[in-house]
C-alpha cells in the first residue's frame, strides 16, 4: 500500500501523568530514530521485546517493519517532539490467516505512564482494520508488564512451554 493510502494519520494518545504522545504508521525515514530509540532502551527492555539482548534493529529488518505488505508498524512521539521517537508497537501478518502478532517496545524512562496500556488497545483498532480477528502475543513468564497489560486485554493463553508463553486476544 502507498503511502498515499495510508488509512490512519495520527492517533493521540494521553498519559496518566498528563503529557501528550502522537502514534502514526511508521515509514521507511523511520529507521535512524527507531535504531535511536533502540540504543536508548535498556538491555533489559530489549531482552524482554525480543527474548534476546539485541542490541538494534537493521535496515532490512526495518524494511520488513515499514513494509504495509508484512503487516502495521507505529511509532509513538511526545506532542511535541514529533522527530524523537520513544516507542514501536507492531501488528505483523502471521501465517495464520486472521491473526496478527503483537509486539511492542517502549523507551525505558516512558514506560510505566500508560503509554503501553494505550498502545496495545489502539493495535487491537489497527488489527481490526487490517482485517484481523485476532492478535497473539508470545512473552517471557518475567515480563510481568506485558503480561498484565495481556490479562487486561483478555489474552487467553494458547501454549506455554518453559519460560515462554503464547496468547492470544480474541477482537
Amino acid at each position: 500500500m502507498p503511502d498515499a493510502d495510508r488509512r490512519e494519520d495520527m492517533h493521540s494518545i494521553l498519559l496518566s501523568d498528563g503529557t501528550a504522545t502522537r502514534t502514526r504508521e511508521a515509514a521507511p525515514v523511520d529507521l535512524a530514530p527507531v535504531q535511536e530509540l533502540h540504543r536508548r532502551c535498556s538491555l533489559g527492555s530489549r531482552a524482554l521485546r525480543y527474548h534476546a539482548g539485541k542490541s538494534g534493529i537493521s535496515p532490512a529488518e526495518w524494511r520488513q517493519l515499514s513494509c504495509p505488505e508484512r503487516g502495521t508498524t507505529l511509532v509513538t512521539t511526545p506532542a511535541e517532539r514529533t522527530e524523537h521517537i520513544i516507542a514501536m508497537t507492531n501488528v505483523m501478518r502471521t501465517g495464520q490467516r486472521g491473526v496478527g502478532e503483537l509486539a511492542i517496545l517502549i523507551e525505558d524512562t516512558w514506560q510505566a505512564r500508560g503509554l503501553g496500556t494505550a498502545l496495545a488497545e489502539h493495535a487491537t483498532t489497527v488489527a481490526r482494520r487490517d482485517g484481523h480477528h485476532a492478535l497473539a502475543a508470545t512473552v517471557t513468564a518475567s515480563n510481568k508488564p506485558m503480561l498484565h497489560l495481556l490479562k487486561k486485554l483478555n489474552a487467553s493463553p494458547v501454549e506455554t512451554t518453559g519460560p515462554v508463553h503464547d496468547l492470544r486476544i480474541l477482537l
